[in-house]
């Protein structure tokens, strides 16, 4: 058979990324195939086998977002493919820097790794210039406006979403991002304080997400209207909507899959706010069961933690599970934690311990707004 030329298949791995790009797994496993069987007949270049496996592993983080395993597993090669591209890192020059440091932040992003995650962004925006298709720099904007959101640099955010979104407006196939895209600008509105305002962004979003194939999104969509409510202190609304993200998805199948843990703390927080106790201790002793299935230590310390407040009242087991998620610079969780100790100590006439929690969220404050050092000039 006749060698196959380089650029032949490179620019079908360019085909295979649009379609990962538009989470359209079909037609993306269809090219990942047709390129296996063109790279064993395939001119020598080195350059080309490193791109295809960057572009195997950013198709498996989108294998990873649309059908999560059970029980927090990854899929057979998700980390040894890891270890490759990272060990191959120092081959890397222009371009395909610019694919590793961008895909290897995802892959830190989605293990909660949120400083490492920025890190590699950081380093991808150093090579964002030799990038000139306008949906990669929206796929590059978004990624950066969700780390930023989950840092709470919140007009940071912003303003890569605008950007982002703006960008997939344009097209007619990038719904599953636009419907993202959504969600990122209206948890930004909540955290200015405009809960009001995130509203129709999300129900714009559950609408689009009716109608996609995307089934995890529906749930998200839901969770996200129901802490709109529950910062503007609606409860009852709030756990209609906790409670309809939770049904949705197990519905879809989706209890394995980590993200049904937010609303089940949200739904286990409003019950107790609300002083459903009962209803409380049942959501979260569900969430500490479902968190140790899932071995999601972030959420299993959580739980503990709302557990110790609201339930066991101890003191040192709070502060042993908030020193694990400071471990891991969970900042913005743990300013959320500490507002709920205040809030339930004050009410409880324990204002000595309310005093000592609301130095916590001044510590967890200060230590968000470091986030600005991340910069390096």
């Amino acid at each position: 058979m006749e060698k196959v030329l380089s650029s032949h298949v490179g620019l079908k791995i360019n085909e295979w990324y649009y379609h990962i790009q538009r989470f359209n797994v079909p037609d993306a496993e269809a090219y990942k195939e047709e390129i296996k069987s063109m790279l064993y007949h395939m001119e020598e270049n080195q350059d080309l086998l490193l791109y295809f496996s960057l572009m195997e592993f950013r198709h498996q983080l989108m294998l990873d977002y649309l059908t999560p395993l059970e029980n927090g597993k990854e899929r057979a090669n998700f980390r040894q493919l890891a270890m490759k591209i990272k060990k191959d890192q120092e081959k890397l020059t222009g371009l395909l820097e610019y694919y590793f440091n961008f895909f290897y932040g995802m892959y830190e992003f989605e293990n909660y790794e949120y400083l490492n995650a920025i890190t590699f962004y950081k380093r991808a925006e150093k090579k964002l210039s030799l990038v000139s298709d306008d949906i990669e720099r929206a796929e590059f904007n978004y990624k950066m406006a969700e780390i930023y959101y989950h840092m709470k640099q919140t007009h940071m955010s912003m303003h890569h979403i605008a950007q982002a979104i703006e960008c997939y407006r344009e097209k007619d196939t990038y719904t599953v991002r636009e419907i993202q895209c959504s969600f990122v600008i209206g948890l930004n509105y909540i955290d200015m304080g405009c809960p009001e305002k995130a509203i129709p962004h999300f129900e714009y979003a559950l609408e689009k997400a009716a109608d996609n194939s995307t089934k995890r999104l529906k749930g998200s969509a839901l969770y996200n209207l129901g802490l709109s409510y529950f910062h503007n202190n609606e409860l009852l609304m709030a756990i209609k909507y906790f409670n309809e993200s939770i049904h949705s998805f197990k519905e879809q199948g989706y209890e394995h899959l980590n993200k049904i843990l937010d609303p089940l703390v949200m739904l286990t927080k409003s019950y107790f706010k609300s002083e459903q106790n009962d209803l409380g201790l049942y959501a979260l002793n569900y969430g500490i069961e479902l968190a140790e299935k899932l071995k999601d230590d972030i959420f299993i310390n959580t739980f503990i933690m709302l557990r110790s407040l609201y339930i066991d009242n101890d003191v040192s087991r709070i502060e042993e599970s908030m020193a694990y998620l400071e471990s891991k610079s969970f900042f913005a969780n743990l300013e959320d934690l500490a507002k709920d100790a205040v809030k339930h100590y004050n009410k409880a006439g324990d204002i000595e311990r309310s005093n000592e929690f609301y130095e916590k969220i001044l510590y967890f404050q200060h230590q968000i707004k470091r986030g600005d050092c991340l910069y390096e000039i």
